[in-house]
């Protein structure tokens, strides 16, 4: 049983003084112990929520700052490469006038040029062996397959078709093609996994070829039957190109690519390159004569040609043939009058820019250029110090741009847009010193390319500007911020040590007064 304990009301408010003053005393020691006068939200909503919400703002700032001097770093990166840049051009400039002057005294010194530089295309033959192709029929003495896939795809020459056509290109040496003789000879391939008894996402092929004469229909290159087929062929002096798959739900039939719509016809006697792409990713079927394109159709968002079986044919029909104009079911027919070499199929999509340099490569022949060896080696360097002058994977002088953020939604920022001042995009090209007029063409280069990169780096001095005044700007906001909130949370420690010390002096006087009065209760009941 608990009784309760009896006191005086005097001794009942001095105890509740004591608790009152302990109270304060604890509140004043932990505002003088965090430095704040406000450290709940109890204390003072107001100030609590208001500093709050100051401190998180200084916070976003203050990550924002840290991307802020990434920037500043970054585009001092940009400014020391173009630097060095402007001083590699000035030296080059300095090379070609000496260079100049030396020829124009007579006094060149062979030393540093470098005579005999073959700088003509790979042969086609080696351009198609590194484009890596499935199948690749040479038809240079044999009808081998040199291609990636050796399962079926096997040619053989029909009907008198035969080696020794000689050569249709003039770069490279030991080429030679097939003779057709525009009556039944041929070249049939046997059916393939990879050519044309499955289904492919993409297809290209390509080839050389020298016709005499241009009269009349005249097939290339077939696979496939009257359904579904590819073909490339002759009719009456235009190339075309075509196409169809006649299965399923996805159709497209009778593409009618050619020649003609580029203005061209072809001429007996001349050596062509033609090719053909099919490539379900962008749903489109194209053609290309030495490189140019011809014309595109969609394909109708077909995910795969259907397989297409009835072998291949090589400058007549193996079986049946598709034509822009409609489907024939010869078993022959349709002969090639003229030569055939390096027919190549890829099960994959080639790009214009690999077909263009294929058929640019035919006619070249071997070019001799003069270089300066020391010219040379500085455009080396100005292409290694722009690949050096990068900043965490960001290089504004090889083609990256830098967007700087500045406030918290993103509304405020700055794009720093890059350039690529490699040798070649700077335009110096011609690197020939073998003639007056060549080395003022090289001097010519040179003097735009120092004002664009002068101009470029006017432009990233003004950035850097702008990025430093932002981020001090910054630095400045946050400090305010962070101010403003101190102001309404931190303490006054003047007063709040002063409060500390009449808080511990009240306590102590009412324990004091609590002892008194409880030695005074206690010689009351003495007396009773």
């Amino acid at each position: 049983m608990v009784r309760e304990i009896v006191i005086s009301s005097s001794m009942r408010e001095t105890v509740n003084a004591i608790n009152r003053t302990q109270r304060a005393f604890d509140n004043t020691s932990l505002k003088l112990a965090t430095g704040l006068r406000v450290n709940r939200a109890l204390d003072a909503p107001n100030n609590f929520f208001t500093a709050r919400s100051l401190n998180v703002r200084a916070s976003d700032l203050g990550r924002l700052l840290d991307g802020i001097g990434q920037s500043v770093r970054v585009v001092e990166q940009a400014l020391t490469g173009v630097e060095t840049v402007e001083r590699l051009l000035n030296q080059a400039e300095s090379i070609a006038q000496e260079s100049l002057t030396a020829i124009q005294s007579g006094t060149t010194d062979p030393a540093i040029f470098e005579q005999g530089v073959d700088v003509s295309p790979a042969p086609l033959n080696e351009q198609i062996a590194l484009s890596d192709p499935d199948f690749y029929y040479r038809l240079n003495s044999i009808t081998d397959n040199t291609g990636f896939q050796t399962a079926g795809g096997v040619a053989t020459l029909d009907n008198g078709a035969s080696f020794g056509g000689g050569a249709l290109y003039a770069n490279g040496t030991g080429n030679d093609s097939v003779q057709f003789d525009g009556i039944n000879d041929r070249i049939r391939v046997s059916d393939s996994d990879f050519i044309n008894v499955q289904p492919t996402t993409a297809r290209t092929v390509e080839l050389a070829f020298n016709a005499n004469d241009v009269t009349g229909r005249q097939v290339l290159y077939e696979e496939g039957g009257q359904t579904n087929g590819f073909s490339i062929y002759l009719d009456n002096n235009v190339l075309y190109v075509t196409g169809e798959d006649d299965d399923g739900a996805q159709r497209w039939f009778d593409a009618d690519i050619n020649s003609a719509d580029i203005g061209i016809n072809i001429v007996a006697g001349q050596t062509y390159h033609a090719a053909f792409v099919y490539d379900a990713a962008s749903n489109s079927f194209s053609g290309y004569l030495d490189g140019v394109f011809m014309g595109s159709v969609s394909t109708s968002g077909a995910t795969a040609f259907p397989s297409h079986i009835g072998n291949i044919g090589i400058g007549g029909i193996a079986q049946h043939v598709q034509f822009h104009d409609g489907e024939s079911g010869l078993n022959n027919g349709f002969n090639f009058n003229g030569r055939i070499s390096d027919v190549a199929i890829y099960n994959r999509a080639l790009p214009n820019t690999e077909l263009l340099d294929h058929a640019r490569s035919l006619n070249s022949e071997t070019s001799i250029v003069v270089l300066n060896r020391e010219f040379t080696t500085v455009l080396e360097q100005i292409d290694r110090v722009v690949i050096d002058s990068h900043y965490r994977g960001i290089n504004l002088l090889d083609g990256d741009d830098l967007t700087t953020i500045f406030n918290e939604d993103g509304t405020s920022r700055l794009l720093t847009e890059g350039v690529v001042f490699r040798s070649l995009n700077l335009g110096i090209i011609d690197r020939e010193f073998d003639t007056e007029s060549n080395i003022q063409n090289i001097l010519d280069t040179i003097r735009p390319a120092l004002l664009e990169v002068r101009e470029y780096g006017r432009t990233l001095t003004n950035d850097l500007a702008i990025i430093t005044t932002r981020r001090n700007f910054t630095e400045q906001t946050i400090n305010s911020l962070r101010s403003g909130a101190d102001d309404l949370t931190l303490v006054d420690q003047n007063k709040e040590g002063a409060s500390l010390l009449a808080s511990g002096t009240r306590l102590t006087l009412a324990q004091t007064s609590l002892a008194l009065a409880s030695q005074s209760q206690a010689s009351t009941l003495v007396l009773f």
